[in-house]
């Protein structure tokens, strides 16, 4: 008998779940949830979660038991290089280096080399700011200065000599000028961004609103200590983790790959561009307030296929509408292969995020879909965040 597979349609049946869960959890790469406190990360990379033991490697996320809504009382952001990010309620520069006092984790000092970025108050979404960290991936010569007046940001070149309380002061053409900090709103440094590759594997977000990119060396006595770059480490109280994002060799995220083909067909909005680790309007992907720094941003009518060259067994997602919709959005999520569909789920503006694993084995080609709800595609910015596909051991 011939066994023809149907890539997964019934194994997906009754495997789509909210990630809804009041529980301290693990999702392994297979997408599988284990509920129960973690307590204790060894030296060797092994978690420990009532009486059962995984790697680091196989898994995707650990939810920690952080309170996620905690009010952000920082007064801006210290950017890294390896995608850090600390939020600070002080900073000062002093003699190439920053000291920071982060919320919730008392006083850091980071080396002016690592860091890309520095931002005061609050961000506001899509600024000129947020788009060019965003965007610049060469090296330059020199800082650049975002200076707040009127309706839009001056942007201004130079070098960073002095940071304090009050004011800002950096070298232009040779000649200091001094800017007050409640007019500054950010500042873009001239070190790049690492490449993803390149950055520690670990992506801790706190409660206060740090996100730390780490090696994880040790969760023990509730304290996880952590090796960032430039061996800077950090000892950090686990009760104020909320999630810890893994990334693994065993998977590929589909960010990093290149479609074979893509359609869009809006119905009443206008033609926009499938994005990439962003939401469609070009920012950092957002779901009921968990940011990701993967997956890709469509609006309903866009489809995406892909080849699955692993080849790999798993697809998997969390889905969502962005929290730039405010609220707003109503579309359903589709997953096709070259046999037929797959999975298919309706989801909402404000509503968390879904975990979908699609049985992708034996299947050629992957198609991703967004197909529009009751208010056709009007604020439909739908995310796949952490998309990925996965080879699972058999």
């Amino acid at each position: 008998m011939n066994k023809v597979r149907l890539c997964g349609f019934i194994f997906f049946l009754g495997n789509v779940f909210s990630v809804l869960f009041a529980e301290p959890r693990l999702i392994t790469l297979e997408g599988d949830v284990i509920e129960g406190n973690i307590t204790r990360i060894s030296s060797q990379g092994v978690v420990s979660i009532k009486d059962k033991e995984f790697t680091l490697d196989s898994l995707r996320s650990i939810v920690a038991s952080g309170d996620s809504n905690q009010i952000d009382e920082s007064e801006g952001r210290v950017v890294l290089i390896c995608g850090t990010e600390f939020a600070f309620t002080k900073i000062s520069l002093l003699e190439e280096e920053f000291n920071l006092s982060a919320q919730g984790l008392g006083d850091i000092i980071v080396p002016i080399d690592s860091v890309r970025a520095l931002r005061f108050g609050k961000i506001r979404r899509g600024s000129r700011f947020q788009k060019g960290l965003l965007d610049w991936k060469e090296t330059k010569e020199l800082d650049t200065v975002f200076i707040s007046g009127g309706a839009e940001l001056q942007e201004v070149e130079g070098l960073i000599e002095e940071l304090s309380q009050d004011s800002m002061v950096f070298d232009r053409d040779d000649k200091l000028q001094a800017v007050p900090l409640n007019k500054t709103y950010g500042v873009v440094l001239a070190s790049p961004l690492l490449e993803q590759e390149d950055r520690p594997p670990c992506l801790l977000s706190l409660e206060g609103g740090s996100r730390i990119r780490a090696n994880i060396i040790e969760l023990k006595d509730g304290q996880v200590r952590l090796s960032m770059i430039e061996d800077i480490e950090l000892s950090i109280p686990w009760k104020k983790v909320k999630r810890i994002s893994l990334r693994s060799p065993r998977l590929v995220f589909v960010s990093d790959l290149e479609p074979v083909s893509y359609k869009a067909n809006p119905i009443v909005t206008f033609r926009r561009e499938f994005q990439k680790d962003r939401t469609v309007s070009g920012l950092p992907i957002q779901i009921n307030k968990q940011v990701y720094d993967k997956g890709l941003g469509f609006a309903s009518g866009m489809q995406l296929e892909f080849l699955n060259e692993g080849p790999y067994d798993l697809f998997l997602a969390e889905i969502g509408i962005d929290d730039d919709a405010e609220g707003l959005g109503d579309c359903e999520f589709v997953v096709k292969s070259d046999e037929g569909e797959l999975y298919r789920g309706r989801v909402k503006g404000g509503e968390a995020a879904k975990l979908i694993k699609v049985d992708i084995t034996g299947c050629n080609r992957i198609i991703l879909q967004v197909d529009p709800g009751l208010d056709l595609d009007i604020a439909d910015h739908a995310d796949w965040a952490d998309a990925c596909f996965l080879q699972t051991t058999k």
